[in-house]
C-alpha cells in the first residue's frame, strides 16, 4: 500500500511532467510511463533526482514525437545522454563531435546525418559555436539512436540473408 507521501510525490512528478511536456496526460499514461522507467531506468518515485529524470523525459517526448523508453537500446542511449547533461561546459559542435567519435563508431556515418542529429535536436549545427553540453546531450541520445537502429537494421537483414539460405 502507497503512503500518502509517496501518492502526493507521484501526482507531484504527473505535475511537472505535464508542465515540461506542455500537454495534460491521462493517468494510465503517466502509470505506464513511470512503469517503463522503473523497469528500464530503475527508477523510483522517492529518489533525489527523481523531478530530474523526469523533466528530461518530458523533453525528450516533446521533441521526439515516437521517443520510446521501452526499447532494447534505450539504456545505452540514456547513458550517453547522462553523461554529457550531467557535465557543465561548452563545447564547439566540431570538439563534440570528435568527443562524440570516442565513444561511438561514427566511421559509416554521413555528414548529413550527423547535421539531422543536430536538426532533430533543435540545435542549428554551427562548426565553431559553442553549445551547453545539457544541449549537446539530446543530439548524443539522437546519435546513439540512429546508430543502433542501423545496427539493428543490419542484423536483421543478416538473419533474413541466413533463413533464406537455410531454406533453400
Amino acid at each position: 500500500m502507497a503512503t500518502k507521501a509517496y501518492c502526493r510525490k507521484y501526482r507531484n512528478l504527473k505535475r511537472i511532467f505535464e508542465a515540461t511536456y506542455q500537454k495534460p496526460v491521462s493517468d494510465i499514461f503517466w502509470y505506464r510511463l513511470t512503469a517503463q522507467l522503473k523497469e528500464y531506468l530503475k527508477f523510483s518515485v522517492e529518489n533525489s533526482n527523481a523531478e530530474l529524470i523526469v523533466r528530461s523525459i518530458a523533453n525528450l517526448k516533446k521533441s521526439h514525437r515516437n521517443f520510446r523508453i521501452n526499447n532494447d537500446s534505450f539504456s545505452e542511449c540514456w547513458d550517453l545522454f547522462q553523461h554529457y547533461y550531467q557535465q557543465k561546459n561548452y563545447l564547439s559542435c566540431a570538439e563534440f563531435l570528435a568527443d562524440l567519435a570516442q565513444k561511438l563508431d561514427l566511421s559509416q556515418v554521413s555528414r548529413s546525418s550527423r547535421y539531422n542529429w543536430f536538426v532533430n535536436a533543435g540545435i542549428p549545427y554551427r562548426h565553431e559555436k559553442k553549445y551547453s553540453t545539457a544541449d549537446l546531450a539530446l543530439v548524443a541520445f539522437q546519435a546513439t539512436k540512429c546508430l543502433k537502429s542501423r545496427e539493428r537494421k543490419r542484423v536483421d537483414k543478416a538473419i533474413q540473408t541466413i533463413d533464406v539460405l537455410v531454406a533453400k
